[in-house]
């Protein structure tokens, strides 16, 4: 995903996490635009959030300061692993990591108000499932802010055959009965912003 050469995506289209210099990269700034996607989380203290394949902590480190409580969530014990140890360095005391498996999201239903999911929406196996998991986690009226590549062909980020396109997306979470609260294209990226209306 660097400007500089396609990242490896392995068989099971997750990102390798022997790459991530690339994910923490200053380049990413240019392209990630991270200001830009966590205004649209509106976010404040009280606010309880997911970061839904967080990494290495690339949002989940900025939003911290910001809200109550962080649970970062990966498939990849490597990319908690390396966000402990940030978290540990930084003393952040409210960011927990939990590791994920078999499409499911280790969270109590209708708890969080805010999930955030970065660059993982094409990764998702069963993405039918993964979208019940994040409609269940989310209170009612709560919101999640999915961010991933637009279908289009760019020098960096997944292959395009795996891309989601912003259609997809919306279709996809309309099906289990989010609503779209808001869009936006950013340069190689869209931003779509859902929210629960169903109990």
């Amino acid at each position: 995903m660097s400007r500089k050469g396609k990242a490896d995506i392995n068989e099971s289209q997750v990102f390798n996490p022997n790459q991530i210099d690339i994910l923490e990269s200053e380049d990413r700034k240019t392209w990630q635009n991270p200001e830009e996607i966590i205004k649209h989380l509106e976010l404040n203290p009280s606010t309880i959030l997911v970061d839904l394949g967080c990494g290495g902590g690339y949002f989940s480190i900025p939003i911290s300061s910001k809200v109550k409580k962080i649970y970062a969530i990966d498939v990849q014990k490597e990319m908690l692993d390396y966000l402990e140890n940030k978290i540990q360095k930084q003393n952040i005391k409210n960011i927990e990591t939990l590791l994920s498996k078999d499409n499911n999201i280790p969270i109590q239903s209708e708890s969080i108000d805010v999930l955030l999911s970065v660059n993982t929406l094409h990764e998702f196996q069963n993405r039918d499932s993964m979208i019940n998991e994040i409609c269940r986690v989310l209170k009612h009226k709560g919101k999640a802010v999915i961010v991933d590549f637009k279908k289009e062909s760019t020098e960096f980020g997944p292959p395009l055959h795996i891309r989601i396109s912003k259609e997809q997306a919306i279709d996809a979470f309309k099906k289990k009965g989010m609503i779209v609260i808001k869009t936006r294209d950013l340069l190689h990226q869209y931003v779509i912003v859902f929210q629960k209306e169903i109990r």
